[in-house]
């Protein structure tokens, strides 16, 4: 299922909590995150655009994941 985690989603929710120190949900916002991230890899988003991403909540789910997110 879509709560499954992903080595993407992994990478970001933890360099967005380490880089900025905003906790991510690991199901909805960390793999919204993790596409964010797929796009300015992929060129489709380029340096100096404005993104607005929109961070809804759901941090106590972390604590779920804490075993895939921490290693």
């Amino acid at each position: 299922g879509y709560s499954l985690p992903t080595p993407e989603m992994v990478e970001a929710v933890t360099t967005v909590a380490r880089v900025e120190g905003i906790l991510l949900d690991p199901v909805y916002t960390g793999k919204a995150m993790a596409g964010l991230f797929g796009l300015i890899r992929r060129g489709t988003l380029k340096k100096g655009e404005h993104v607005l991403f929109l961070h809804t909540g759901g941090a106590p789910a972390l604590y779920a994941y804490q075993d895939v997110l921490l290693g």
